[in-house]
């Protein structure tokens, strides 16, 4: 396979940059006729026919007539063969590794977990092979369809060595993913921070498809942000833009995991919030805030609503540097989004420039247990697209 898993290992005739790109925006606005598609790319209809031939004749992109809109005859429309082609998508988390294998929609058909606490570099990177490995097997002959593997991984990732810098949660320094794992797996291996894949999902297949600027700000046991800038991924120098949860708000607060203090995430964090609460986790706290009773429940209710403000500090400052079309809410935190949402609406209402413009580009995501492996997978699917 070329380096960086092009997909031109599995589509010769995509070696031309003109129709990988046709190709690359047929997927992501699914389903169009040629028109349609000639107007996004700026080319004339017979040049979009033209380059598209090699791919509809070899059943990589197939058209259907679809009902007319009004008379006459039936317009025919382009889709891409997502069932074609494989992709493996694998979150490192602290206590769990998770992975899918999706098809090139990022339809997931297939999903493994390990449950490892704090494992380190060797264990954690072996668990992902065997993981890669029991998926591929998993489903007959999807093995020599999967354009590569992709890995998400929180902290600071530099993305064209493959390399973890430094991953606060994790506890790693300095750790090659990359390489052991394609040496293991024998598929190329893009690795990102995890919630830079969520953003490469969201505007794949999601919600940034509506919008050219837009931030997923993931909360859980961190604070994340992903940042889509001009239709393009933003990560900064050596991949280190989005330390969202890094964002120092409150001078000698409590101390993080990156070992700072006053860091949103110590603030608004699951541990943040658990601790405030007075219990060992997070979803005792969010059990207590909602079926409680007395002290207790209003304890817990406190816990999120204070963590909700700092939260929606952290947005205001978001909207005011950059004000994106759209901000996505994402990440398993969200299962508390009921809990968190109105100290979330006040602060950022009362701290943004513009507080009410700013709640109309805020959106939530809904939890889903894929989320984070699917995002990696469509890390993988990017990167074979060029």
């Amino acid at each position: 396979m070329e380096a960086g898993g092009r997909l031109a290992f599995h589509l010769p005739a995509v070696k031309d940059s003109h129709r990988a790109e046709l190709f690359s925006l047929l997927l992501r606005n699914e389903p169009l006729t040629r028109a349609d598609l000639a107007a996004l790319a700026s080319l004339d209809q017979s040049t979009v026919t033209r380059t598209l031939k090699p791919l509809i004749d070899s059943g990589y992109v197939t058209e259907s007539p679809a009902a007319p809109a009004g008379r006459g005859r039936p317009r025919r429309v382009l889709r891409v063969a997502v069932e074609k082609l494989c992709a493996v998508g694998i979150k490192i988390g602290p206590r769990v590794i998770s992975g899918v294998l999706t098809d090139l929609g990022a339809k997931v058909v297939a999903r493994r977990e390990l449950e490892l606490d704090h494992p380190g570099p060797e264990e954690a990177l072996a668990a992902v092979a065997e993981l890669a490995d029991g998926l591929l097997a998993e489903v007959p002959g999807s093995r020599e369809r999967t354009l590569g593997i992709g890995v998400g991984v929180s902290g600071h990732v530099d993305p064209p060595s493959g390399t973890c810098r430094f991953s606060p949660i994790l506890g790693w320094h300095e750790v090659d993913i990359a390489t052991p794992l394609s040496r293991a797996s024998g598929l190329p291996v893009s690795v990102h921070n995890d919630v830079n894949t969520l953003a490469v999902a969201e505007y794949l297949f999601g919600a940034g498809r509506e919008a050219e600027d837009f931030a997923v700000v993931t909360l859980g046991p961190g604070v994340g942000l992903g940042l889509v800038i001009g239709g393009r991924l933003y990560d900064g120098a050596e991949g280190l833009a989005g330390e969202f949860g890094h964002i120092p708000l409150l001078p000698n607060g409590p101390q993080c995991h990156c070992g700072r203090r006053g860091c949103l995430e110590a603030l608004a964090g699951d541990d943040a919030i658990s601790r405030a609460a007075g219990v060992p986790d997070v979803g005792t706290a969010a059990d207590l805030a909602r079926n409680g009773e007395g002290a207790t429940k209003r304890t817990a209710r406190r816990a999120f609503h204070s963590a909700g403000e700092w939260i929606g500090r952290g947005l205001a400052v978001l909207d005011n540097i950059l004000a994106p079309e759209l901000i996505l809410l994402s990440g398993e935190g969200i299962a508390a989004h009921d809990l968190l949402s109105e100290g979330i609406t006040s602060s950022l209402r009362d701290c943004a420039f513009e507080g009410a413009r700013a709640l109309e580009r805020l959106r939530v995501d809904s939890a889903d247990v894929n989320l984070w492996a699917r995002g990696a997978a469509c890390l993988a699917i990017q990167q074979s697209l060029g």
